[in-house]
């Protein structure tokens, strides 16, 4: 009876030994929760580029936009932990989004984290619906008089403006979009005041259509390395949007591991790079352990300027 009971246990687990020996052996999804043309898409595309080598099969990146983000993960975390599918878990869909809706998923349990590769460089632009304004002093005398209209794709975004509006005394009332370009050329037509500028905004700050007033990141710019952070001119605030990777919770460790270290490969390569800073986007590669810990340390400030400004909704 036992050796017919290990011979069947035997029988059962050599299916899916041999598939995980296979993997891949077709075409595997990139999914991300974010519309094409901002910053997410042009790292997903230089990652899904590198890994098809790699990895050997095509790597199709699969737009999901909407509810702020979480279509995405939500998609990814109902995948079949198979590793044919993984993607982009922004950091919105893990600290934010648990504060202001309800999820398809649970932040900490329903994902495999392989990594972070990258961090999305956010700015305060304006356009022409405040033509006066010329500096940082000027928007907060701005929004000292009037609430000032800010744009993005998720709370998570606009940290830096709750808490500037904390900090200065100054009126913001906050406009979801479904994809950041929509809110930029909002912006760029003078509908919307500001929004949570990415990589989309470089074009539009040279060919003079928006002013950046200041940096919302940790760092200036590269490529407005005049432009000071909000940081350097008296308000300690900086919006984290580290690009973070994951694939369905269970992933068969051999796959995970390929997955993770065909990432970090794509990660650190030159063209990835390139591409990367000439979108603005900072390169911040950090393998799984490190992501989780940058994930909780960054955690407590998000919560903190969310809550604050009152986007937190309370839970029973």
């Amino acid at each position: 009876m036992k050796r017919r009971t290990l011979l069947g246990g035997m029988t059962l687990a050599m299916p899916a030994l041999a598939q995980t020996e296979r993997w891949p052996s077709r075409e595997i999804s990139l999914v991300t929760g974010f519309g094409p043309g901002g910053g997410t898409d042009v790292v997903a595309r230089a990652i899904a580029a590198h890994m098809e080598k790699t990895l050997g099969v095509a790597i199709p990146v699969r737009n999901t936009p909407g509810a702020g983000g979480t279509l995405g993960p939500g998609r990814i975390a109902q995948s079949r932990p198979d590793g044919y599918t993984f993607g982009l878990v922004g950091l919105s869909a893990l600290v934010v989004a648990p504060l202001t809706m309800d999820l398809p998923y649970k932040p900490w349990e329903s994902f495999d984290f392989l990594g972070c590769t990258s961090e999305l460089r956010i700015a305060v632009p304006v356009g022409p619906s405040m033509p006066q304004v010329r500096t940082l002093a000027d928007f907060i005398a701005e929004g000292r008089r009037r609430p000032i209209t800010v744009a993005s794709t998720n709370p998570g975004s606009a940290v830096s403006f709750f808490d500037l509006a904390r900090l200065a005394g100054i009126q913001i009332s906050y406009v979801p979009f479904g994809s950041i370009t929509e809110a930029a050329s909002q912006v760029a037509g003078g509908h919307v005041d500001t929004y949570s500028g990415t990589s989309e905004m470089i074009g539009l700050v040279r060919g003079g259509q928006l002013r950046m007033l200041a940096s919302a990141s940790v760092d200036r710019w590269p490529d407005f390395p005049e432009v000071p952070t909000l940081i350097e001119q008296g308000y300690q605030t900086a919006t984290r949007q580290l690009i973070i990777w994951a694939g369905p919770a269970g992933l068969p460790a051999p796959i995970r591991d390929r997955l993770e270290a065909a990432l970090m490969a794509a990660a650190r390569d030159p063209e990835v790079l390139a591409r990367q800073a000439a979108g603005g986007i900072a390169s911040r590669v950090i393998d799984r352990a490190g992501t989780v810990a940058a994930i909780r340390e960054v955690q407590p400030g998000v919560e903190a300027a969310l809550i604050a400004s009152g986007m937190s909704r309370k839970r029973s």
